[in-house]
């Protein structure tokens, strides 16, 4: 993958076309004063360079920061209460800068067709096509063919109508479509790709081979969308052979880590300490990982600082008062006492019903976790003072200190960059389980759906290097499987047939890169995902409402798309608007709940 070192700097020539009067930083490095840009100097390839970083962020920073949460990858505590307890109130998420990065690419467009440069007309369509997708993903209907017109007079301009989720996908789908043809040949062929589009391209480096399989990959991405909609098979099947072949073609951006805005969103070099460290593991994929012997954990997850076991011989006989005790740096936890004060261990299994929603304080269960030196935080514990789960008696709420809890591996991500943190928008992994289910579908794709399923599992394996560079700390670890042979053969592992299993690895191997792994579980109902006692609604919302903004500067055409919104029991005094409510992507499949 192209280093994007290089592109944070030229791509503040993009922001400074939109916001007239804001420098950046490094832009002197090519050019001594960025205001005075105006679209007509715009190069090509420094709008291409600010549409691909802008993109890059937005998606990878909600695939490992909410949406992880969301699916119960990773949890926030003290502050958490939109990533971990699932207030997605309408003013957390605007869509103001997608369209920023969208009127950007639309000039992008624009002069690579003045100049008839067909590489960069295939990326802007492609990154058009994504933009839209996007948008149409997470809110529903939205302002598409009329949008981005805001320099034209007319009401339609200044209030453009918001186009139905159904026709946004079909427009996204024609632009990856449209895209293909200009991608032909490789770079010797597209004398417009010069060094400077090599790096101004942060994904492939100025490859037209890989975009072209990109183009295909999202096809399939949303036809496996719609799949649940209409019928997508022959779609498909058409596309199938021209996909991603290797993790080689994965499409991602490593971090340059040069500032806070082109770092890895949770170092604690930008965010201080505690900014760290209330990022931490969630017991759902803790307990998940434990169970199938994943040794992806070593990859994920630091191990906890003091490990905990119940053992009733080290406490007086009838003492009921005490605890704990660190005994050689073990905590034991006395059973007797942990009655009498209303603990016991956290399973999964019982989660709903230890810690059932809108249950009063008093009948709900304190859980520890003594199962595994990682441990997660289950999720939507208890509000802000989740930091203390798992007895842990000197935690705040200003430094989200545990010993017994998992932070996210520190050595990994505890950095601004480093060889296994990027943003992550498309993967090898995911094609091989996009295409496993299809074959499970009974679709003609190539190979088995046995084969495709562990393929997805091997890349994800394959990506995070666990079997390599990390060798040595699986071999260390009691709790998982040595090596991919002796994982994939495992009863609870081995490809059984189902979706669920289907889904379920996939939801693992999005790891910091979850926002498939909630298309996926928004459209099947996998992973089965339990909610917790603090959660906002006591049900994991399926969409974002749309903003305040939104709602005053273009109320009548977000009325009606609005009134198209299937409000649930879980939508509240929110009505239509809500994050529980249904948009036409889910009405009528009875989909995830």
């Amino acid at each position: 993958m192209k280093s994007a070192k290089k592109i944070f700097i030229i791509s503040c020539v993009f922001l400074a076309i939109i916001i007239a009067g804001d420098s950046c930083k490094k832009f002197s490095a090519i050019n001594s004063n960025p205001n005075n840009v105006t679209p007509d100097q715009a190069s090509p390839d420094y709008l291409m360079a600010g549409v691909l970083t802008q993109s890059a962020m937005w998606y990878g920073n909600y695939g490992s920061g909410v949406i992880s949460g969301a699916m119960q990858q990773t949890y926030q505590d003290a502050f958490g209460s939109t990533f971990s307890d699932y207030q997605w109130d309408q003013q957390n998420f605007d869509w103001t800068g997608n369209y920023a990065t969208l009127a950007n690419n639309k000039l992008l467009l624009q002069k690579a067709q003045s100049y008839n440069w067909d590489f960069h007309q295939g990326v802007a369509l492609i990154m058009r096509g994504f933009g839209f997708a996007n948008i149409a993903d997470f809110w529903g209907d939205a302002p598409d063919s009329m949008a981005l017109n805001g320099t034209l007079t007319g009401t339609e301009n200044q209030y453009p109508v918001f186009d139905s989720q159904e026709s946004i996908y079909e427009r996204a789908i024609a632009d990856f479509q449209a895209a293909i043809p200009h991608f032909s040949g490789s770079m010797g062929d597209h004398p417009e790709i010069t060094a400077i589009t090599s790096n101004s391209d942060v994904f492939y480096g100025g490859d037209p081979v890989k975009w072209k399989k990109l183009a295909y990959s999202l096809l399939l991405r949303y036809y496996m969308r719609l799949s649940t909609k209409m019928d997508e098979q022959a779609n498909v099947e058409a596309v199938a052979p021209n996909v991603f072949q290797s993790i080689s073609d994965d499409w991602m951006m490593p971090f340059p880590g040069d500032d806070q805005g082109s770092s890895y969103q949770f170092c604690s070099k930008f965010n201080g300490p505690s900014g760290y460290h209330r990022n931490k593991m969630c017991g759902t994929l803790t307990m998940k990982m434990r169970d199938l012997r994943d040794p992806r954990i070593v990859i994920m997850a630091q191990p906890i600082a003091t490990p905990s076991v119940v053992d009733a011989s080290q406490f007086t006989p009838g003492d009921i008062d005490t605890l704990t005790k660190i005994v050689n740096g073990i905590r034991y936890i006395n059973p007797a006492a942990a009655a009498a004060a209303n603990y016991k261990q956290f399973d999964p299994t019982t989660y709903a019903t230890d810690r059932p929603y809108g249950t009063i304080r008093s009948a709900i269960k304190n859980l520890y976790d003594t199962s595994s030196v990682y441990v997660g935080i289950p999720i939507s514990y208890d509000n802000y003072v989740d930091f203390n789960y798992n007895i842990n008696g000197t935690g705040t709420q200003s430094s989200s200190l545990s010993n017994y809890v998992s932070y996210l591996r520190t050595d990994i991500y505890d950095n601004p960059s480093g060889p296994l943190l990027a943003q992550r928008l498309a993967s090898y992994s995911e094609i091989c389980f996009d295409l496993a289910e299809a074959k499970q579908k009974g679709w003609n794709v190539g190979g088995t759906a046995a084969t495709w399923y562990n393929n997805g599992i091997k890349a994800s394996f394959d990506t995070w290097q666990v079997f390599d560079s990390y060798q040595s700390d699986v071999d260390n670890y009691y709790g998982c499987v040595r090596d991919f042979n002796t994982y994939i053969t495992q009863p609870s592992v081995a490809f059984n047939g189902t979706l669920q299993r289907i889904i379920e690895q996939k939801w693992i191997a999005s790891w910091q890169a979850c926002n498939e792994a909630y298309m996926d579980w928004r459209r099947t109902g996998f992973p089965a995902l339990t909610i917790g006692w603090a959660s906002y609604r006591g049900q994991i919302p399926l969409r974002f409402g749309y903003n305040n903004s939104e709602l005053s500067n273009n109320s009548t055409n977000a009325q009606v798309a609005i009134d198209k919104l299937a409000p649930s029991s879980f939508s509240g005094p929110d009505g239509n608007n809500s994050s529980w409510s249904k948009f036409w992507l889910l009405q009528g499949t009875n989909e995830p709940w």
